[in-house]
């Protein structure tokens, strides 16, 4: 496979650290099983048209925007390949954009309900644990009701293109109003998903262990119900782009 995956655990908060190293053939079938869920939860799309709308997307001299995208959708690789429940698009229903009030929503095989935020950097200005910061502060900023769009209108429409018969839809309404209100929701009564991504080419070794402890650290004391951060070094974006060409 051509990720490895470690995974650690302290109190209600797990890390799991992904090592991105090339998109071999199993990798290749793995995006394969995955891609027309992640981009349109509608398998009567193939695979055809959904790395084309990623390819459409990432072939841009914005190179910030290219890393964004790609450390956004490995994550969701990741999270449909451990049976987690993807409730939200990859594609903006609003435009030709990824981008939308929560970077995903999931339920965990329990049905419990998960808010993911990915930020991600290059080796030479970022760390894995100052990516994740940000993404907890987007978070927050989010269940403050201090951003500039309605997280939770955007995560209700997508949602109810997925299921409009799903529960949630009835909390996401809910949130909306009191986002409408200006009422800040109290974050520790949610499950939060910060995840943060390194681009690196010069094969730097990164020991999972110490970036779990120092992840863990800047946990201990902030404010959620359950945590389940992503940590993931990504060395083959060009490999990527390339499979998206076939």
């Amino acid at each position: 496979m051509g990720w490895i995956v470690n995974e650690y655990n302290k109190n209600d908060c797990k890390l799991v650290y992904i090592d991105i190293e090339s998109i071999d053939l199993s990798m290749e079938n793995l995006i394969d099983q995955y891609i027309v869920e992640i981009c349109f939860k509608d398998s009567s799309f193939n695979i055809k048209k959904a790395k084309k709308y990623i390819k459409d997307f990432v072939d841009t001299d914005d190179e910030d925007r290219k890393k964004g995208a790609v450390a956004e959708f490995f994550l969701h690789l990741y999270l449909n390949s451990i049976d987690m429940k993807q409730e939200c698009l990859f594609k903006n229903l609003e435009e030709n954009s990824p981008k939308k009030g929560f970077d995903g929503v999931y339920k965990d095989t329990n049905e419990e309900v998960w808010f993911v935020e990915s930020k991600s950097g290059t080796v030479k200005s970022s760390t894995h644990k100052s990516k994740v910061q940000e993404a907890y502060r987007d978070l927050k900023d989010k269940f403050s009701s201090t951003t500039t769009n309605d997280p939770w209108l955007n995560a209700y429409n997508h949602l109810k293109i997925i299921d409009p018969n799903d529960s949630l839809l009835d909390k996401f309404r809910t949130l909306s109003d009191e986002y409408d209100a200006g009422n800040a929701l109290d974050i520790s009564e949610y499950n939060l998903s910060p995840c943060g991504t390194v681009y690196d080419d010069n094969k730097t070794y990164f020991n999972s262990k110490c970036i779990a402890d120092d992840v863990f650290s800047y946990f201990d004391g902030r404010e959620y119900n359950k945590c389940f951060s992503i940590c993931a070094t990504q060395r083959a974006i060009k490999e990527f782009e390339d499979y998206l060409k076939k």
